[in-house]
Parts: C-alpha cells; sequence; structure tokens
C-alpha cells in the first residue's frame, strides 16, 4: 500500500472532519417522517452508527469526541426502552447497540452493564432464529442476511463471545443451509429466498412468484460466506464449516458471468435460471451490497480461510475487470457505503496488496477524488436519521446508506489504516 500522504489523502481528511463537526451538535440532525425508535437506535440508520465516527477519532485526542460518541450511544439506549421487543440483527436493535457499544468499549472501556444486558438479548434471538431455520427449511433471505440475519449476528458474537455455544450454533446453522430443500419439483440450497430481493413492478415474474437465490454480500450467500471464512480465520470452526464455505464458492463460481472486462456476479439467480446455469447475464451494480467488490472481498476472505490460491486469484481476476468497467456503467452514482462510492473505495483497499496493485491504488485515488469533487463546496445543508421518507434536499445520517460510513470511509483512506474496525460491521474483516 503506498504510504505516501497526498493531497486527496488531506482533502479526505477535512470532509471527514466538517462531518464529525457537524454531526456533533444535535442541533444539526433532522429526523424523517418514519423516525420512531427503530430509525434511531439501529445500527443502519440510527444514533449507534454515527457514534463510530467519533469512537474512530478518540486516537486523535480530543476528549470531545469521546463526549459525543457517549452521547449518541446514550440518545440510542434511551430509544430503545420505548420498545418492547427488540430486533436482533446487526444493523438494528440489540446487536446494532451492542456493536456500537463494544467498539467504543474496547477504546475507553465502561459499558459493562449495558452490553451485559444486550449480549443476553441477542442471544436468546439468535438462538429463537436458528430455532426457525432448523425447523423450516426455506424462508426470506433476512433470516441469514447481515442486516437482519444470522451472518450478521454471528459477527457481532465474533467479537463479543467468540468462543461461546451460541456463535457455535449459529455457526453450525449456517453451515447447514446449504443442504438441498425440495422446491418447485427443484432441489435447491436452504438459501434459497422464497421471496423477492424487493417488491419494485420492474421484478419479473419468475422471481416474485418463485423467490431467487441472493448472491450479494448484503442480503446473499455472499455474507455467510464472508463471516464463516472470519471465524475460520480466527480458528473457530465447527463440524462442516470447511465443507459450507467450499460450497458456497462452488455456487458463486457455477453463477459469475464473464463479459468484456472480465468476471462478475449478478445480483441474484431466478428458478429458471437457477435450472438453467447456461442463460445469459448482465454485470450489476458494482457495490458492497451487491456484485463486485463485495463478494469479490467474500471470495477473498475464503481463499485465505482455507488456503485456495484459485479462489484468490478469481477474487483478484473480478477486482481487475471492474477496473476496466468504465465508471459510468457502475450504477453508484452516490457516496454512500452501502451502494455507493465510499463503500467500493473502502473495500478495493483491501486488494492493494495483489497483482494489479498499481491499477487498483489508482482506482482507489480516482473514487476519493470523485468523492472529494462532491464535496468541493462543502456538506449539504442537512442530514436525516431514518433511511425512508427524507425531506427533499437532505441525505441520511447514518452508517449503511449515509453520511456517518462516508466519514468512516474517508478517514480510513486518509489515514490509510482504520483506528477501530469499524467494517467488520460490513464483513469486511
Amino acid at each position: 500500500m503506498n504510504s505516501g500522504i497526498t493531497w486527496r489523502h488531506k482533502a479526505a481528511e477535512r470532509i471527514s472532519d466538517e462531518i464529525a463537526w457537524h454531526l456533533s451538535n444535535p442541533d444539526n440532525l433532522a429526523y424523517s417522517k418514519n423516525s420512531d425508535p427503530l430509525a434511531r437506535a439501529s445500527l443502519a440508520s440510527g444514533f449507534p452508527g454515527i457514534s463510530l465516527i467519533y469512537t474512530a477519532r478518540l486516537h486523535k485526542g480530543d476528549k470531545k469526541d469521546g463526549a459525543t460518541a457517549h452521547w449518541y450511544l446514550k440518545q440510542a439506549a434511551e430509544s430503545l426502552k420505548l420498545r418492547s421487543r427488540l430486533l436482533v440483527g446487526l444493523h438494528y436493535d440489540a446487536c446494532g447497540l451492542g456493536y456500537a457499544l463494544s467498539m467504543a468499549q474496547a477504546v475507553g472501556g465502561g459499558y459493562v452493564g449495558a452490553l451485559t444486558q444486550l449480549d443476553a438479548e441477542v442471544t436468546m434471538g439468535a438462538e429463537a432464529l436458528c430455532q426457525q431455520v432448523e425447523s423450516i427449511s426455506l424462508g426470506p433471505m433476512a433470516r441469514f442476511d447481515v442486516l437482519d440475519g444470522l451472518a450478521g449476528i454471528a459477527r457481532y458474537l465474533l467479537l463479543r463471545d467468540p468462543h461461546g455455544h451460541v456463535l457455535e450454533r449459529v455457526l453450525t446453522c449456517l453451515s447447514r443451509m446449504l443442504t438441498p430443500a425440495d422446491y418447485f419439483g427443484c432441489k435447491v440450497p436452504g438459501f434459497w429466498s422464497t421471496t423477492p430481493p424487493n417488491w419494485l413492478p420492474q421484478m419479473n415474474s419468475d422471481v416474485r412468484e418463485n423467490g431467487h437465490l441472493n448472491l450479494g454480500l448484503a442480503h446473499g450467500i455472499a455474507g455467510p460466506l464472508a463471516v464463516l471464512s472470519t471465524a475460520f480465520l480466527q480458528k473457530i470452526a465447527v463440524p462442516g464449516q470447511d465443507v459450507a464455505i467450499a460450497g458456497l464458492v462452488e455456487i458463486l463460481h457455477r453463477f459469475q458471468g464473464i463479459d468484456e472486462y472480465g468476471i462478475f456476479w449478478p445480483n441474484y439467480v431466478s428458478l429458471e435460471e437457477f435450472t438453467t446455469p447456461s442463460m445469459p447475464r448482465s454485470r450489476s451494480r458494482v457495490s458492497w451490497c451487491y456484485g463486485a467488490p463485495g463478494v469479490s472481498r467474500a471470495l477473498q476472505l475464503a481463499g485465505k480461510a482455507l488456503d485456495r490460491d484459485d479462489w484468490l486469484q478469481t477474487a483478484q481476476s473480478s477486482v481487475s475487470a471492474l477496473c476496466a468497467v468504465p465508471s459510468d456503467e457502475w450504477l453508484a452514482d452516490h457516496w454512500s457505503f452501502c451502494h455507493g462510492l465510499s463503500g467500493i473505495m473502502h473495500i478495493l483497499r483491501y486488494f492493494i496488496e495483489g497483482q494489479e496493485a498499481d491499477q487498483v491504488s489508482k482506482l482507489v485515488d480516482s473514487i476519493a477524488e470523485r468523492i472529494i469533487e462532491v464535496f468541493s463546496e462543502g456538506l449539504p445543508t442537512g442530514f436525516e436519521v431514518g433511511m425512508m421518507d427524507l425531506s427533499p434536499g437532505k441525505d441520511p445520517a447514518g452508517l449503511l446508506e449515509g453520511v456517518a460510513g462516508l466519514g468512516l470511509a474517508l478517514q480510513s483512506y486518509a489515514e490509510q489504516e482504520d483506528s477501530i474496525p469499524w467494517d467488520t460491521a460490513f464483513l469486511m474483516q
């Protein structure tokens, strides 16, 4: 990795500082129409995700950052008191606040009582979700994905209780989800989603009626692949985990496409496509949530976990192909982490040590320039807590789709390292 500090790094740091300054004043926050306690308490869109900016800045020595992080964490905890039942998924209530508290605790201590309570909630939720998956062979993708399901919960447990029996059960459950199930006369893996990835009008009838196999990192099989591989790299494994990793990689290989630029992955596979693997596919969005580089990072983790050079080469080749795709074909027109430029920039930094280091490094810098240009005249007028029903002219404040995720990605780029492992929330490590 190039260790030289350039104008880009300085500009990225300046924008990250501006974001931190702006969000440090509660009066600068607005609230979208759906800003109920869920929106405020979730890691994805609420206070816990915003707190990570300030936890990540504590190494700079400004005590105000610690106070601001604590304020956001306290507000999130207060919001949870209004809810009768907590959502357990990593990017929502219990795991979300617990995740942010664990990051703060690792840097400055404290929060023992709150984390004990949240860990108990996560334990109950994880056990209940495992029981559901074990008793019902197929269901929606939210059962196992990063945001709502077992993949994200497993990553939380790797942080909080890596040798506990609950993580063991979750990893076992994820590993067994490859077991084929009967579905409309076909044998599909347990990761098959019986619902479509969304209910937009343009969704084709096959996917609406028969569901799909999601290949993305946020909602698809790349998420379980990433967390199973990360656990394996930490020498935490259950029987069959290595077989599951290999099986998930095999599915990605089976449905990868090749165009004039190289390897890619579609967002999902319909039942017709699943039974006819030779059907042509088109390149999808370039992002964390779907396609490369998100899937590429999951495959890279798998290659490192099981010492498979061929998997590592496939991951690197997909990134090389991405480098060749004109950026106006990326379908990434925003700066967010989930499906925008900051996520692409951050993930690609994991590939700078590869064979095409110079090529990837130049692309990372060019993405940084694009983001810097967006904010060349300063930040937008305001940021809202929540992800839906935003006011005209407002952008999200949160981690997943908002300015909190952008600020963290820019700080990591500027400092050329992560002060805290905040991107574990995205299964990057």
